[in-house]
Order: structure tokens, then C-alpha cells, then sequence
């Protein structure tokens, strides 16, 4: 079998052996991002080695504005620095261009986007399961990403009979946002679910919150986008997040790019993927409670949710309360009885053993409460619209609870 080295003399050496008129001209793209982002990068170079391009990466590893280096196309990304933007403007009107997200500096250009109103929608139906009946939206920008984000996250707690408060910061990022968040705080409800912009608003506004004596998740329960691992696993609680797919907009981006280089009279296009799963974590386990006899019982649960005797008495014994009182008080805060809540537990943590661990259905059934195998998968069915083994197979394969 020949080595890779050998594969590429011999290619080099057919192509040489080849009459001039008949070579085959290598095209020549310009990749420009405004952030190193080891996806998108990926991405865009997953599909060059398949064209064969030869590519101008300077400004990646080095954050220069490339010089006037001859090129076929150019693959980009939303900038920040001025510079940048101009540059990109300017050779977007003379060679094809591909933008790796929402056109947010209005280049009028071929795209390609997550779906970000999905996007909104999936962190209100997270926050919505939690029991929360308080919301925010955390934005610095007013870019049509977020402002997205934003509406498909207000469009679907409205749906469920929900107001959503718009945290706006228009801001560079910096030092500055932990305060203003911190400054807000005192004028928000408790318990609150809130959604920022992205991962690194996420982290921000969990550090300002645990400095100001909010407790994360049990007061404020935050959920990120991006799923940026440095951030999410790093911080003090560990951010849920969502996960959109990156590396495969930047390789359909590429691929858009290579189509449109071979027609470059095609007016632009737009292509939407659909994000992946929403990674649950720290900073939303918890379920949102107001009252403190449903705090304590929601306690007990947590503490003895491996019991399969585990059954209302119980708790209301533990909490010293009559079983009456106790649905009573479930019924005004969460409008739900107190085992449903406790089914709803042992389901989540179920999910969570399924998507991080190996451990057997059947002793993940047994680990979080269910007396039969045919009880936890009756439940889980029920709950989730597929079997378990379904379930671990489709969110392993994409790494997302």
C-alpha cells in the first residue's frame, strides 16, 4: 500500500507528464473568519482537500487582512474589526462568496445558517420542563442571529402562556457586562430561566449572578448556544448549551461555494440547518420551585430517587406534612403532583446516564427508580415519542441530551 508522501509524487508527476493546455488549474480560495473557531476551520478544509484547492489561511492564524493575493473565492465568516468587514466587502464584489452564518453585515451574499428561531424554541421548551414561569433573553448584540434566537425563544414561551424579559446589553464585549448584569439582578424574579445570546454571555451572567449570592441552578438556571467545551466545562457550573452544526455549515458552505464558482450568475442562496441537541448541564439541574415545602420535597426526591418504594407518604413523612397538604402545595406551584415531578426526575436523570455513560438500559432503569425494565420503558416512551435504546443511539451518535 503506498505511503502518502508516494500518492503525492505520483499525482505531482502525472500532472507534470500532462500537456500544458491540458492541466487542470487548481482554484485558489480565500478563507477569512473574524474568530478562530477550530469547526469552522475544519470544515471549510474537510471539503478543500476533496476539491483540491490551494488556500489562504493568514488571516485565521495571525488575524491579518489578506494582501492582494489572486483568488477564485472566499469563504467568511461575521467580523468585528473594521478592517476585516471592509476587506470582505470589497472582494465579495468581485469574486463568488460564501458566509459561514447569518449575513450580519449585510454582504447579500450565499449563506449558510443555523436555524436560530429552532434554536430559541428548543432552549424555551428545556426551561419550560424545568417548571420555570419566569423567563429572560441575555443579548450584546443586534445581530440576526440573536435577534432570532430571541424570537423563536418569545414565540414559543408565548405559546405556553409565558412573558419574556429582554435583558439588552449593547455592548463591546468586556469587563463591563458583569456588571450591568449584576446591576439588573435585583429587579428580576426568582426563579428565573434565562437564555443568553451564546456560551460566553452564559458564563458571564452565571459568574455575576453566584457574585451577587444568586444560587445556580435552584434561582437562576442558565442555558448557552454554541456548545463552545472550553466554556461550558470550564466555568463554575458547567452550562447547558445548544449544539448547532458547525463544522457541517462551513463544509456545505464550502460546497455552495465550490457550485457556485463553476455558475457564477446563480443569484444567492440561503441554506438552513437544523441545530443538533441541547447538552444538559449544571446550570439547569434543578427544577424550578417557589414554595419551600416543594423545595424540600423536591429535596427528598433528588436525595432517594433511586428508591422504587419512593411514593408521595414518604415524602410528605420526611417533610413532616400530611400527604394532603403536600399535593396541595404542588398543585398551587407546580401545577403538577408530586409524582409526576418525581417521574419527570427519574426520566432526566435517566437521559442523562444514557447519553454520558455505558451502563446497561436495565440497570439504568434501575438506577433512577423503576421498579420493571417494561416501567421505565413504557415511561420513556411515553415521554420522549421513541424507546431508550433509540434514543441513546440517535443523541450518542451526536453528542446532546
Amino acid at each position: 500500500m503506498k505511503s502518502q508522501k508516494s500518492w503525492q509524487r505520483d499525482r505531482l508527476r502525472l500532472w507534470r507528464d500532462q500537456p500544458r493546455d491540458r492541466r487542470v488549474k487548481r482554484k485558489r480560495i480565500l478563507i477569512v473568519v473574524g474568530f478562530f473557531n477550530p469547526s469552522i476551520l475544519s470544515g471549510f478544509t474537510r471539503y478543500a482537500r476533496e476539491a483540491d484547492w490551494v488556500v489562504n489561511v493568514i488571516s485565521v492564524f495571525h488575524q491579518a487582512v489578506p494582501g492582494n493575493w489572486e483568488a477564485d473565492g472566499m469563504l467568511t465568516t461575521n467580523v468585528f474589526r473594521q478592517d476585516l468587514a471592509k476587506f470582505i466587502r470589497k472582494y465579495a464584489q468581485k469574486i463568488p462568496t460564501v458566509l459561514h452564518g447569518c449575513d450580519d453585515m449585510k454582504l447579500g451574499v450565499s449563506n449558510v445558517e443555523c436555524d436560530e428561531h429552532e434554536v430559541g424554541k428548543m432552549a424555551a421548551h428545556h426551561l419550560i420542563d424545568q417548571e420555570h414561569r419566569h423567563f429572560a433573553f441575555f443579548r450584546y448584540s443586534n445581530n440576526i442571529h440573536a435577534m432570532k434566537r430571541r424570537a423563536g425563544f418569545q414565540e414559543c414561551l408565548k405559546e405556553f402562556g409565558h412573558d419574556c424579559i429582554d435583558l439588552e446589553m449593547i455592548s463591546e464585549h468586556g469587563e463591563g457586562i458583569e456588571k450591568w448584569f449584576k446591576g439588573k439582578l435585583s429587579r428580576l424574579p426568582k426563579p428565573l430561566g434565562l437564555f443568553a445570546e451564546d456560551d460566553l454571555l452564559a458564563a458571564q451572567a452565571i459568574e455575576a449572578a453566584m457574585d451577587a449570592g444568586w444560587k445556580v441552578p435552584e434561582e437562576l438556571a442558565v442555558v448557552g448556544c454554541g456548545n463552545m467545551e472550553m466554556v461550558c466545562e470550564l466555568g463554575s457550573v458547567p452550562i447547558t448549551s445548544i449544539s448547532c452544526p458547525i463544522e457541517e455549515q462551513a463544509y456545505q458552505a464550502a460546497a455552495l461555494l465550490d457550485a457556485r464558482m463553476r455558475a457564477k450568475k446563480n443569484p444567492p442562496q440561503q441554506l438552513v440547518l437544523s441545530p443538533i441537541h441541547l447538552i444538559a448541564r449544571e446550570s439547569t439541574n434543578a427544577v424550578a420551585a417557589h414554595l419551600a415545602l416543594v423545595k424540600r420535597a423536591l429535596a427528598c426526591m433528588k436525595e432517594r430517587l433511586g428508591e422504587v418504594s419512593l411514593d408521595a407518604q414518604k415524602v410528605a413523612e420526611q417533610c413532616g406534612v400530611s400527604i394532603r397538604l403536600l399535593y396541595r402545595e404542588f398543585d398551587k406551584d407546580m401545577r403538577s403532583t408530586p409524582m409526576e415531578c418525581l417521574l419527570k426526575m427519574r426520566l432526566r436523570h435517566a437521559k442523562e446516564l444514557l447519553a454520558k455513560t455505558d451502563k446497561k438500559i436495565e440497570e439504568v432503569a434501575e438506577i433512577c427508580g423503576f421498579g420493571t425494565l417494561r416501567s421505565f420503558q413504557r415511561a420513556f416512551q411515553r415521554k420522549q415519542g421513541m424507546s431508550a435504546t433509540h434514543w441513546r443511539r440517535e443523541r450518542t451518535a451526536s453528542g446532546g441530551l
